[in-house]
């Protein structure tokens, strides 16, 4: 398809003649022609900026985008879009809690999940949660986000904005909308917005010559600290994945992802309005969960108690990610959880990492506690026998048991491999060599 045929498509107007000569004429010519090339762009953007909607009547009947979804045309110097706000009560619930929970989170908490210490500086309602629903899941030059949704506390409430452009002709006006807000908040927090949103964005500033300071915003990704959490005992860290088993949240109807780019190009054809209500929806309740994850994620990493709806390995989970952020702090601050709560319902495989961490927090005697009760279970692992017979020899100086120990385990039911039991045996050599000095 010619470059023409294009924008007469994209545009749904009639390219005057003049213009189609002379982009003929400058596409024939020498590429230093850079001044002509840009005149011809800029009445080509005056095309775009003074088209008018023209919705076409879908096979049920036009539909009035305003009449099913409750939003308002918007205008400001770069042309027109359509606005949804919405104001959720702090009273509402969103899952296991209420929204006023979401409110005034542990900044220096979600400065350690963002792994960004700027952010400790500001307050939650600095905070903007942004999320996109685009025209492909690809990204790339070629693909607009058509929905922008926003959050924000503000006086109690959790306040949201859906940008939409209702065509392409109105993503010049949407992002500027979105330069303004984003202009009055100190950092972002997006799920996986890292790699896709805030880039995609970035270049739709770029490609309509707008400027943006949203990429350079401090960033909370809740996509990885999630991952390194909870992704433990999840089958995915997708966000619905997130609210089912985490948030509490039951979507019912929700529009799959996969699906949204098409019901856009569905609206852009028949402009009915109940095309885009469960994308709005699905959007929504997106930038609400943002909200709520970010709270149980700095609930589990403040360690204030145990949290009604959060697992005992979360918490092991989360002082791991403390001890890579250096926060021995932080990580006493959950293991000093576990001497509060009986963890008797520990896994095997539970126990070994609190006692790594017990370890790795020079509280070598509570470690040693977990290994004996590891090495009375049959058949005895390795990890258990070679971490208790090291705390017998080196720290307890109790020579003898750990010599017992490692015969015992050498004779009895054990998963040992060949390089393990070579490993206890060298032990058991260099033991009875000191016994017997």
């Amino acid at each position: 398809m010619k470059l023409i045929d294009k924008l007469k498509r994209l545009t749904g107007e009639n390219i005057p003649k003049d213009m189609v000569d002379e982009a003929k004429r400058i596409h024939q010519s020498s590429p230093s022609r850079k001044t002509e090339i840009d005149e011809l762009r800029h009445r080509i953007e005056t095309v775009m900026n003074r088209r008018p909607l023209q919705p076409k009547t879908s096979t049920g009947g036009e539909n009035n985008l305003a009449e099913i979804v409750p939003g308002e045309e918007i205008e400001n110097e770069h042309g027109r879009f359509f606005l949804v706000s919405d104001i959720v009560s702090g009273s509402s619930r969103h899952g296991h809690r209420n929204i006023r929970e979401a409110f005034d989170f542990d900044m220096t908490a979600a400065a350690m999940l963002a792994n960004n210490p700027s952010i400790s500086q500001y307050c939650s309602s600095d905070a903007l949660f942004l999320d996109t629903e685009t025209t492909g899941l690809a990204g790339g030059t070629g693909t607009m986000a058509f929905l922008i949704g926003l959050g924000w506390f503000d006086e109690g409430h959790f306040h949201v904005r859906q940008i939409l452009a209702r065509d392409f002709g109105e993503e010049r006006a949407a992002l500027f909308y979105l330069s303004q807000i984003a202009s009055q908040k100190k950092f972002l927090v997006t799920f996986n917005g890292k790699a896709f949103d805030v880039n995609l964005l970035t270049t739709r500033f770029i490609l309509n010559r707008l400027k943006s300071d949203l990429a350079g915003l401090p960033h909370l990704d809740l996509l990885h600290p999630s991952r390194r959490i909870l992704g433990h005992r999840l089958e995915n860290s997708r966000l619905v994945t997130l609210e089912e088993q985490v948030l509490g949240v039951q979507r019912e109807g929700d529009i799959p992802g996969w699906e949204i780019p098409q019901r856009y190009f569905d609206w852009l054809r028949k402009r009915d309005g109940r095309l885009l209500v469960a994308i709005f929806e699905h959007n929504r309740l997106d930038v609400i969960s943002m909200a709520t994850l970010t709270a149980h994620l700095v609930e589990i990493l403040t360690a204030q108690a145990m949290a009604q709806y959060a697992h005992a390995d979360d918490y092991l989970a989360a002082a791991r990610l403390l001890l890579t952020r250096s926060n021995a702090q932080g990580v006493e601050k959950i293991l000093n959880i576990f001497q509060e709560n009986s963890c008797t319902d520990f896994s095997p495989v539970s126990k070994k990492k609190l006692a790594q961490l017990y370890k790795r927090t020079g509280r070598l005697n509570e470690a040693a506690q977990i290994w004996q009760e590891l090495a009375a279970c049959k058949p005895v692992e390795f990890y258990a026998i070679s971490e208790l017979a090291k705390w017998l020899e080196h720290r307890a100086r109790e020579h003898h048991q750990a010599r017992i120990l490692v015969e015992n385990a050498l004779n009895q039911a054990n998963t040992f491999s060949t390089e393990e039991r070579e490993s206890l045996l060298h032990r058991l050599k260099r033991l009875n060599a000191k016994l017997e000095e």
